[in-house]
């Protein structure tokens, strides 16, 4: 950038007439290609919600995971978001962060219905709507249920286990 710079204020020396609109469309050009560059780190998130209005005054919970391009020992930024007011922000590392990823992609909507059959009537009885959002570049995915169980969400269950984990948090705060 300072090259870039410097190469239009000597560009303007050598004419022998100031040019401060050269200077100032490099310097433009310069802002905006670092910005263009730097803008890589927020297209990408793990977002949780959970909301059960059943409870008074409503229960709502949102978690995003966000990692960042740091050098640090746990550099994925986990923000909370309790009753629409910041609870809390951690971080933890880009190892946890992958597996929570792992766990949601390799997971379909299929997956974790309930099973239905015309015998057997399954539900999560009072559990609210759970979601997890994955945005990694232009690719979404939204993963949602109503209720939580181990025992029919398995891979979905685990990575809210994680993510809840990841906030210091527990799914009896959900439940």
């Amino acid at each position: 950038m300072k090259d870039l710079i410097c190469l239009s204020v000597l560009l303007c020396r050598t004419r022998q007439v100031y040019c401060p609109k050269l200077v100032i469309y490099t310097i433009f050009c310069s802002i905006l290609l670092i910005s263009c560059v730097s803008k890589k780190n927020t297209e990408e998130y793990i977002q949780f919600k959970h909301e059960n209005i059943m409870v008074i005054k409503g229960d709502k919970l949102i978690i995003t995971l966000i990692p960042t391009i740091s050098k640090r020992k746990k550099s994925v930024i986990v923000k909370t978001l309790k009753n629409n007011e910041p609870y809390d922000n951690k971080r933890i590392t880009n190892a946890e962060y992958k597996k929570i990823y792992e766990l949601v992609i390799k997971t379909s909507q299929k997956d974790i219905e309930l099973p239905q059959s015309p015998n057997r009537l399954v539900s999560i009885v009072d559990g609210g709507n759970n979601s997890i959002i994955i945005k990694k570049d232009s690719i979404e995915k939204k993963l949602s249920t109503h209720g939580i169980s181990k025992e029919y969400h398995r891979n979905f269950f685990e990575a809210v286990e994680l993510i809840l984990k990841s906030a210091k948090l527990t799914v009896n705060d959900i439940n």
